[in-house]
């Protein structure tokens, strides 16, 4: 049965405390250099906020009662760019706030740059002007994104000024000139470099795959972290006038982010070495680079520089928090700017990275987190989602709450995850999909062979493709599993695709295959038609408004699991999309998981047969409290993956 409502209040008392604690991400400087905008979810959902450079108070640009995906400070004039969407349906609509600074009227004023809640707008960089403001829009096809220039301090529509059948994101600007990305996949770009009056130039035409993760336009070059003929991503420079390409530098890792200075002398470039971020400064004329120290070891997210180029801000990630951080390059030292102001209820250990080999002898890298002290409860297995992307040592109070109440938790990165190179990236393409599923089999098998797990008696969650993950994984491999936790995933990859989101579809389908000529195969690895071999009990959750995987995906497995008679509870959030961002939903989520991994790990049950469904009652959602992405294709906060 589970636990007593004593016990329940008690439980999401101490989760609670950890959903507490504010993350604080995306630092963007104002004109003047003298705070730094953000995003935090001091309030329970993501809201933007401002903080002296020379450290201060945190204070509140606004009040919504939605969530803010991003914040992008005016180079030259006290005003900000909002992005905000409804109820998580990432219908993205951009605002002009007014910042203090300017006129005593306007002041704390917002103003609708995009009004059609049909229309999604993707938020970009503003020009060096600070009159215009780039974004990208599905306003010509729904399915594709084109690059707009819109006149802010004027009342004429947006002016399209880069089109074509693809995702496309204004990247950077410099002056006049403006660097366009296209993603013909999440794992294929060209770049284009547009100068009013003259005509566009391709700057890496290429066959095959090139990736491009990031990109800065310097004074006469652009810089990337991209892979052209390489296994990983280093850094590259392309002449503005369209030459080859030239390799800057390349490092034990892959580069992640890449960032020119206001004049294009300096880069900063973070590169991710084995799920951990380094920091480099580089020279851009000579490739001369040195590291600079971080402490504590994280993950970076973003930087962002000054607008004088005295220095610049990144957010750190790490297992006990996620605030924003400056570097002087005067002084070389770096000040956390941010604090929250709800401390950690506990510390998380900095887990250990291990690997183990495959059936087919691919080396299989996965984090083991421990409880700081007491006995093991049990292990827990968590998936990430993708799937191009990679379980890393970020602040997660999810698994920091199942962590501190004693459970051991692993992370894998099965093949297809990122970070490890183009061909661990595709080892997991269309037709080698459940060989992904099979490397999760290995990891929880090495376990129980070194006897710190037991099979049956192993818990697994996972979101969005992770979701796909854990079904796929508790109907393929039953016995290893006793309890799993499923959230907006994939049971149907042919209903999937069928309803997904129409900008994803062609995007998901080169990773997926396509519903033309895959679809028979891909009807064989849906785990909604393997729910004969399901014994572990399921939990499932997922978000009313959710664009990328609907909720039809949930609704059908909890159909089917029903009929069956088989143990499966669930809960429903009107108010979300794609992935949690309310507290009290993410409180309520985590809760009712520890409670499930608690009531069927806990003790093992001799008999995993049917048994009564349960549905988990339905509350009236309840009003998020608030105070006064990059959103492109493969940021982990607006991930257009999964």
């Amino acid at each position: 049965m589970p636990a007593s409502n004593g016990s329940r209040v008690s439980r999401e008392d101490r989760t609670a405390r950890w959903f507490r604690v504010a993350q604080s991400w995306q630092p963007s400087f104002t004109h003047d250099d003298h705070e730094i905008l953000f995003l935090s979810d001091a309030s329970g959902l993501p809201q933007a906020f401002r903080v002296p450079v020379g450290g201060g108070t945190v204070q509140g640009l606004q009040d919504s009662p939605e969530r803010i995906g991003r914040v992008d400070a005016c180079p030259t004039l006290p005003r900000a760019v909002l992005s905000e969407d409804s109820g998580g349906n990432e219908m993205w609509q951009l605002e002009l706030l007014a910042l203090a600074g300017g006129p005593a009227h306007t002041r704390g004023k917002r103003r609708p740059l995009t009004a059609d809640p049909r229309i999604m707008n993707l938020p970009g960089r503003w020009m060096t002007d600070g009159h215009r403001y780039l974004f990208s829009s599905n306003a010509r096809n729904h399915r594709y994104f084109d690059v707009y220039s819109l006149d802010v301090d004027g009342w004429s529509p947006p002016e399209r000024i880069w089109t074509g059948d693809a995702w496309q994101e204004a990247v950077a600007t410099l002056g006049e000139r403006i660097l366009v990305q296209r993603y013909n996949t999440f794992l294929d770009s060209d770049l284009f470099l547009l100068s009013r009056g003259t005509p566009a130039v391709h700057l890496n035409p290429h066959a095959g795959e090139v990736t491009v993760q990031s990109a800065a336009l310097g004074a006469d070059s652009v810089y990337a972290a991209t892979n052209p003929g390489e296994e990983r991503l280093a850094l590259y420079r392309y002449p503005l006038e369209g030459s080859p390409p030239e390799r800057v530098q390349a490092y034990p890792g892959e580069v992640e982010i890449v960032r020119a200075g206001p004049d294009g002398r300096l880069l900063a470039v973070a590169v991710n070495r084995e799920g951990w971020s380094e920091l480099h400064l580089v020279e851009a004329s000579t490739g001369t680079d040195r590291k600079l120290s971080v402490r504590p070891r994280g993950v970076i997210e973003e930087i962002s520089w000054r607008r004088d180029g005295s220095g610049f801000a990144f957010d750190l990630s790490w297992p006990n928090g996620h605030e924003i951080f400056a570097y002087d390059l005067a002084t070389r030292r770096t000040r956390q700017l941010t604090r929250s102001p709800v401390p950690a209820p506990a510390r998380i250990p900095e887990p250990r990275l291990h690997s183990i080999r495959s059936q087919d002898g691919l080396e299989l890298p996965y984090w083991e987190f421990r409880p700081a002290r007491g006995t093991v409860r049990g292990t827990i297995l968590s998936i990430h989602g993708g799937p191009e992307s990679q379980a890393r040592p970020f602040f997660d109070p999810e698994h920091a709450a199942i962590i501190s109440g004693g459970w051991r938790v692993i992370l894998p990165n099965v093949r297809g995850s990122t970070g490890y190179g183009r061909t661990y990236l595709h080892s997991d393409d269309v037709r080698q999909r459940m060989d992904s599923v099979r490397d999760v089999r290995d990891i929880a098998e090495a376990l129980v062979h070194a006897k710190t797990a037991k099979r049956g008696r192993l818990g697994i969650v996972g979101g969005s493709y992770g979701g796909f993950m854990v079904l796929s994984s508790i109907t393929t491999y039953p016995d290893l599993w006793g309890a799993a936790v499923e959230l907006f995933g994939i049971s149907n990859f042919v209903t999937f695709l069928e309803r997904t989101a129409d900008w994803r579809r062609r995007l998901r389908e080169a990773e997926y295959g396509s519903l033309e000529r895959d679809r028979e195969f891909l009807e064989s690895i849906s785990p909604i038609h393997h729910l004969d071999q399901l014994r572990a009990p399921l939990l499932v959750f997922h978000g009313r408004n959710d664009p990328r995987v609907p909720i039809h995906e949930a609704e059908q497995i909890v159909r089917d699991v029903e009929q069956a008679g088989h143990p499966i509870a669930y809960r429903f959030f009107e108010n979300e999309g794609h992935g949690f961002f309310r507290r009290e939903n993410r409180i309520e989520t985590v809760s009712r998981s520890l409670d499930f991994f608690e009531q069927y790990l806990s003790a093992a049950p001799e008999h995993r047969g049917p048994g009564r469904a349960a549905r988990l009652p339905t509350q009236r959602p309840r009003r998020a409290r608030t105070s006064a992405s990059r959103a492109g294709p493969r940021k982990r906060r607006h991930s257009a993956a999964s």
